[in-house]
């Protein structure tokens, strides 16, 4: 494309004499700082360039724009201004080295056209079908990463000047960050989605699982004759409701993984007289699921042998330690049996967890910073 137009015809030269002219510069780098704010703040790539258009519009007398983006092969018109409705429809796709867009994209580098009206150069047919008689059209790039191309034109004179030419290329600049970043939060976006649904679905059968695991214990308690055994498996059967338990929240939080320790705990601990147990908390009461269900495990091992006598739980997250105390006329007693129990010993190497008993009181301690 050919830059250069005829001697003279710069119809809308100024002198330097003209005190507007003298501060051009500086208005246009108030203006580059209120269009980087804008861009920084968009939701919206088509809404984006529309309000840069307004902004920038009055202050370098632009008659038109266009915006096209990536679309395969192919550029795509995403917004654009000064045009009728039929010329947008004409254009709204180009391929690759078609009008001056085209070859912009294609070559990724910027063309800039000055004397259209007075040209013959196919390329700048369509443009100068507008009656644009100056035109600059730079690729929006984020790296090697082609984005789109973004042009303005003028009807009212032949050319813009070198400020306005680097003034035009800082604002595409700014342009192309600001659509990049808009298309990596949409990836963000849609990766977030796809995982909680992932999440979702997986916590379903899990849960779907565990239930159906439930099932069949109890159905195989209830069909054995020793009683044992018919022991052995109402506990098991007991210690798969817990797990289930465990993962039943995670369809209530916006925090598919994690859970509210105070919740579980509260569902684990119920007394057969209905009488409420009071439960505390204190500091960060969410935790990993995986950390969750082990301690749901050991508070349920520990309560196992004397539900009632709980009255009380208190919760406390501290910086190097989660702290559960469960109180009750029980609680402080002694169990060897219990606490020395397989399942009890494994739980607490585990977590990291060690059990005091001491009056009312039994204390689970576990080791572990509060990192989120």
């Amino acid at each position: 494309m050919t830059d250069p137009a005829p001697a003279g015809a710069r119809p809308n030269d100024a002198s330097s004499a003209n005190p507007v002219v003298d501060a051009l510069p500086h208005r246009q780098l108030y203006l580059l700082g209120e269009a980087a704010d804008r861009l920084l703040a968009a939701e919206d790539p088509a809404r984006m360039v529309d309000d840069l258009f307004t902004l920038i519009g009055d202050e370098l007398r632009l008659d038109v724009f266009f915006n096209y983006r990536i679309d395969g092969d192919e550029l795509v018109l995403e917004t654009h201004g000064g045009l009728t409705p039929g010329e947008a429809t004409a254009f709204d796709r180009l391929a690759m080295g078609q009008a001056v867009c085209g070859c912009v994209a294609r070559d990724r580098r910027p063309i800039t056209a000055f004397g259209v009206q007075t040209s013959d150069d196919p390329m700048a047919q369509f443009v100068r079908d507008l009656g644009v008689d100056a035109y600059v059209c730079t690729p929006l790039m984020h790296g090697s990463t082609l984005l789109g191309t973004l042009s303005f034109g003028r009807r009212w004179t032949d050319r813009f000047d070198a400020d306005e030419l680097a003034f035009i290329r800082t604002v595409c600049h700014y342009v192309a960050l600001a659509k990049h970043r808009l298309r990596i939060e949409a990836e963000l976006r849609a990766g977030i989605a796809s995982r909680e649904r992932l999440l979702a679905e997986l916590n379903h059968r899990v849960r779907n699982a565990l239930q159906t695991a439930v099932a069949v214990v109890r159905l195989g308690a209830a069909d054995t004759v020793d009683d044992s055994a018919r022991t052995a498996l109402a506990v098991a059967a007991a210690r798969l409701e817990v797990l289930a338990t465990a993962h039943r929240p995670l369809y209530a939080t916006d925090s598919p993984s994690r859970i509210d320790i105070a919740a579980l705990i509260e569902s684990l601990v119920e007394r057969s007289d209905d009488e409420p147990v009071e439960i505390t908390v204190s500091g960060t009461g969410a935790l990993p699921i995986e950390q969750a269900a082990a301690i749901a495990l050991l508070t349920h091992a520990l309560v196992t042998a004397e539900p009632d006598a709980v009255t009380a739980i208190a919760i406390e997250r501290l910086p190097e330690a989660l702290s559960i105390v469960l109180t009750g006329p029980a609680m402080g007693q002694a169990n060897p049996v219990l606490d020395d129990s397989r399942l009890v010993r494994g739980l607490a190497r585990q977590l990291r967890a060690t059990i005091l008993r001491d009056g009312e009181r039994l204390t689970l301690s576990v080791a572990g910073r509060d990192d989120g």
